[in-house]
């Protein structure tokens, strides 16, 4: 006794749908808004400009000429430079917490070529970076305002201006800190080498007082980073500085791609 099979019956062909670059940064960015440390990042960041806005703009007040004004711009800039660890950890942790997970295996099935991952994490970084640097530069400003009353130079377009500028400065240090974190793997390697490049290499540099070493110093991402938040003109313009600053960012991200192209997951 022999059953019969209905036919199978021809429907239209079924197309698999890849996501591309948009899937991956999709997928980035729901990945990234679905863990804490994300949340405790940007609130420990928001939280290190109030705390240290008033406390660097009265020094600033003390330390400048009697009478003068003290740029609210600049305190926000000063104190950005405490609060950006907040959101190196948050850029950092996009790689790092993937390595030490293992999830760093799942990722790379669901996005296999590197470049586009490299690109997707890179994107969705520098882009909360920018915004959360935005937030804070608006924060130094209108806390540094408050807190120095009549000492205080509020004058809007240079303040929003610096809000904007700490913003992009921010997201570029985020494309840096990726690029370390992508060719180091290790939170600890990565937090260490970003710290010391912005922080203690250049001030050993400018110390050293030999020429070369203090050109190199004034060049570095801390150094550009400085001139261009702050619109200065020496030692060059803030356009150079940007550029100086962009530079070191995808410059680094080149190195890391190509090492996270060479190595096993």
């Amino acid at each position: 006794m022999t059953t019969s099979m209905p036919a199978a019956t021809a429907g239209p062909a079924v197309r698999g749908s890849g996501g591309g670059l948009p899937g991956a940064v999709a997928a980035e960015w729901i990945k990234l808004w679905s863990v804490r440390s994300t949340w405790w990042c940007l609130l420990g960041g928001a939280g290190l400009m109030l705390l240290t806005t008033p406390i660097l703009g009265t020094t600033m007040a003390n330390n400048n000429k009697k009478g003068a004004l003290v740029p609210v711009g600049e305190v926000a800039v000063a104190t950005v430079y405490v609060a950006q660890f907040a959101l190196i950890a948050l850029a950092m942790l996009m790689i790092t917490a993937e390595y030490a997970s293992g999830s760093v295996r799942t990722t790379l099935q669901a996005v296999p070529m590197r470049g586009r991952l490299l690109v997707a994490k890179t994107a969705v970084a520098g882009a909360v970076s920018l915004l959360a640097g935005i937030v804070f530069g608006l924060i130094g400003v209108g806390v540094s305002s408050m807190s120095l009353g009549d000492e205080a130079d509020t004058a809007g377009g240079d303040a929003l201006g610096s809000a904007l500028r700490i913003g992009v400065y921010l997201a570029l240090v985020a494309v840096l800190t990726i690029a370390v974190a992508v060719a180091v793997r290790s939170a600890a390697g990565t937090l260490t080498l970003v710290f010391v490049g912005l922080t203690v290499l250049p001030v050993i540099l400018q110390a050293s007082d030999i020429g070369p070493l203090v050109s190199l110093a004034e060049r570095m991402p801390n150094s550009a980073g400085t001139v261009f938040m702050n619109a200065d003109s020496t030692p060059y313009g803030p356009g150079m500085g940007l550029l100086l600053l962009a530079l070191w960012a995808f410059g680094a991200l080149g190195l890391g791609f190509y090492a996270f192209r060479k190595r096993d997951a």
